[in-house]
């Protein structure tokens, strides 16, 4: 028998609401876009139809497709006006799609860079192109909506400068002349745009000795947002480094696996920071399972030390014990940067 959907007994998402769509695909995941609800079965799946990408190059024909509950949500508030601020975390709109970043700098322009963590790479935005990072939990959106809210839809006000925009496009699908050297090895497609990428020479300037401890990312479905503990065997040609799992084994459990692993997927092991207090709700960490550190949010805190951990990727809710967390920091341009807390 098919699982049952909660979902579809929710008023927001009956057939003809809007929605926000979270991609499900390789180098979209993050990214959320608007679309109207077509079909919501007794099973965990709706219908969708995207607002603003289309099947064919014309623009005629919007792009429908069938996907799971967790990766719908309702539109996503946004305040009137708002003061961004160094390490918040944010949604940023760019090729048509909310992409989830981290603020790392607070320019004096009025532009923010913003750094997103499923390409490892920086772009510059206005305030009008961002909006506080919220998470649609158990029907509610955390943190909740802070002063007036913003009326209208941010894709309206664009509409102008995208009537060339007709498929989905990754987030640094750009001219190849702004783009990093990083970037142009992963972009297949080059699709001209004014929005410059700034190169992050951390990436490629940082140097792992022999024998050093690291945290290894992985672009494997099912394992975004993980965190694997190793130690660098030697370096292997550029940007490149022979690594060694410190809980992964090989197939025939021979011995722990060895990968090489491109620099921009590698970091130091985050600085130990001692928690006296509890981890507070909807704090962003790192929780440690099967020997792995995943990002997620703190959803719920139980009866002291458990904590609940929602994890965006796949909708889970686990619970894990307070010595099992750690707070979330990112590496960027390399230095640790924490996440701001409201």
């Amino acid at each position: 028998m098919a699982p049952k959907s909660k979902s579809n007994q929710d008023p927001n998402f009956k057939p003809g609401s809007k929605v926000e769509i979270m991609s499900d695909e390789a180098g979209f995941r993050g990214s959320f876009y608007i679309g109207t609800v077509v079909k919501a079965t007794r099973t965990p799946e709706f219908t969708v139809r995207y607002e603003k990408l289309f099947e064919d190059e014309e623009g005629t024909k919007p792009l429908q497709e069938t996907v799971n509950e967790f990766q719908i949500r309702p539109i996503a508030p946004r305040e009137k006006k708002r003061e961004f601020k160094f390490s918040e975390e944010v949604d940023a709109f760019h090729n048509d799609g909310w992409w989830e970043g981290v603020i790392t700098e607070v320019n004096e322009n009025g532009k923010f860079a913003v750094f997103f963590r499923s390409t490892k790479e920086q772009i510059e935005f206005v305030e009008e192109d961002l909006r506080l990072h919220r998470e649609w939990v158990n029907g509610e959106w955390k943190p909740p909506l802070d002063g007036e809210e913003e009326k209208g839809e941010i894709e309206e006000v664009k509409e102008k400068g995208n009537k060339d925009s007709r498929k989905k496009k990754k987030l640094s699908e750009e001219d190849e002349n702004e783009v990093t050297k990083e970037v142009k090895r992963r972009v297949s497609e080059k699709v001209p745009n004014t929005t410059p990428v700034k190169p992050i020479e951390s990436l490629k300037d940082v140097k792992f000795s022999k024998g050093m401890l690291v945290e290894v990312s992985s672009d494997e479905d099912g394992f975004k947002g993980a965190w694997f503990a190793a130690s660098i065997v030697e370096p292997v040609g550029k940007d490149k480094y022979l690594v060694e799992y410190k809980s992964l084994r090989t197939e025939d459990d021979s011995g722990f696996l060895r990968e090489e692993v491109n620099t921009m997927h590698i970091r130091p092991p985050p600085p130990q920071t001692v928690v006296v207090d509890h981890f507070k709700k909807l704090e962003e960490v790192d929780a440690l399972y099967n020997d792995v550190w995943w990002v997620g949010v703190v959803s719920k805190v139980n009866t002291f030390p458990k904590y609940v951990v929602y994890f965006k990727d796949n909708g889970e809710e686990l619970e894990f014990k307070h010595s099992d967390l750690r707070p979330h920091q990112d590496w960027i341009n390399g230095k640790w940067v924490a996440p701001s807390h409201l």
